[in-house]
């Protein structure tokens, strides 16, 4: 069966979705994106980082209308590489995570594949070099066990960092611990109050932007709340007494592999960053997930239960 490259068009967003829905668990240990990265980058990422312009500096002040975000969703999506059997089916992508001239991300790249096409990696990184240049260099992130993309980054240049940038973790939802909200406190989503703009502050203050203009806009939370796996039910606050949100996350549920995770996490209030994530994994238990998992080098979530699973190197070559 042949394969044939060619670039990314819009349509393209359900089957790459189902493309690493079906390969998530393909592997020994997970290699590619899940589904809600995938959303995420397309439906958040681009729409609210492009709020500050496609520059090389970011703009002070973000387009509250939505045009520049919009822009942005058109600049990421023209960098993606996909690569397709004779049959339409989706054999390999290339894309970036957040991609914009002034964000430190620009110039990482992301290799999806299945187990029967591993032979496209050399030809994924020539692409990614080409494509994926920021600061002169091009960054590529490899899991411990991902012997195969090992060896290509190597054979194609690249170094890795010394130590690991990231890890791999996992909750075991078969033991989840008793939430403990003070008294007067609850939990509230979207689906009963789809306050916009508290939930935009909330996340805004809790990743240490007191300027609300470095929160993202109305726009861009609107195009999350449009992308194809958000669920209104699933994006839950802690609401204290007073009515202020004090912390928040989203919790998503790939219903195939019976996995979950919660992106993003935030809280403005010491203690409820943990009971806003056993929250989160109660509600994925509850549709029926096994196991949540999460790329972070936070100690916070080794404390709450995660447990690493393998360390996740960045691999550099300058161009």
């Amino acid at each position: 069966m042949g394969i044939r490259f060619r670039k990314y068009i819009s349509d393209d967003f359900l089957k790459i979705r189902d493309f690493l829905v079906a390969n998530y668990n393909a592997f020994e240990h997970p290699v590619n994106w899940d589904m809600v990265r995938w959303n995420y980058a397309r439906y958040f990422c681009a729409p609210m980082i492009g709020a500050w312009g496609l520059g090389e500096r970011e703009e002070k002040i973000p387009d509250t209308t939505g045009k520049k975000s919009e822009e942005a969703v058109r600049f990421w999506e023209s960098s993606i590489g996909v690569w397709e059997t004779d049959d339409g089916e989706i054999a390999g992508v290339v894309c970036p995570d957040e991609y914009i001239p002034w964000h430190p991300a620009f110039g990482q790249a992301f290799l999806q594949r299945s187990p029967d096409h591993e032979s496209l990696l050399a030809e994924m990184l020539e692409y990614a070099e080409k494509t994926f240049i920021g600061k002169n260099m091009t960054r590529i992130y490899v899991g411990e066990y991902d012997k195969a993309l090992q060896d290509a980054v190597g054979a194609s240049g690249f170094h890795r960092d010394a130590k690991p940038c990231l890890n791999y973790m996992e909750f075991d939802l078969a033991d989840i611990p008793e939430s403990k909200l003070p008294d007067g406190y609850r939990f509230v989503t979207m689906a009963e109050n789809n306050d916009i703009e508290k939930r935009r502050e909330v996340v805004g203050l809790s990743f240490n932007h007191p300027d609300p203009n470095d929160w993202a806009t109305a726009y861009s939370y609107k195009q999350l709340q449009a992308a194809p796996d958000y669920r209104k039910e699933l994006d839950i606050v802690i609401e204290r007494p007073d009515g202020k949100w004090v912390a928040c996350t989203i919790a998503w549920f790939d219903e195939f592999n019976r996995i979950g995770t919660l992106e993003p996490v935030g809280a403005i209030q010491l203690g409820m960053g943990r009971e806003i994530v056993i929250e989160g994994l109660r509600r994925l238990r509850d549709l029926g997930a096994k196991v949540a998992h999460m790329d972070s080098g936070l100690k916070f979530y080794e404390k709450v239960g995660f447990r690493k699973k393998f360390p996740i190197y960045r691999w550099v070559k300058e161009t």
